[in-house]
């Protein structure tokens, strides 16, 4: 399943990403990387609110769709 799919107040853990290199390493920079688990805070017309290693991030629909979780 992708990100964009996941429900608020779960937790999830990447497994992957579909993006370009140049995306990866952005999300690398966040700690979105795989094996990192993510908790869904909230979602919203435009994408999720997610917390990775005590930080909140706003995450885009696009964006959340390109990374996959278990």
């Amino acid at each position: 399943m992708t990100l964009n799919t996941a429900k608020a107040g779960e937790h999830y853990t990447i497994a992957g990403c579909e993006a370009s290199l140049k995306m990866r390493n952005k999300l690398e920079a966040l700690g979105l990387v795989p094996g990192q688990t993510v908790n869904v805070i909230s979602r919203t017309a435009a994408g999720l609110i997610v917390e990775v290693k005590n930080s909140r991030l706003a995450i885009g629909d696009d964006l959340a769709r390109s990374l996959i979780v278990e």
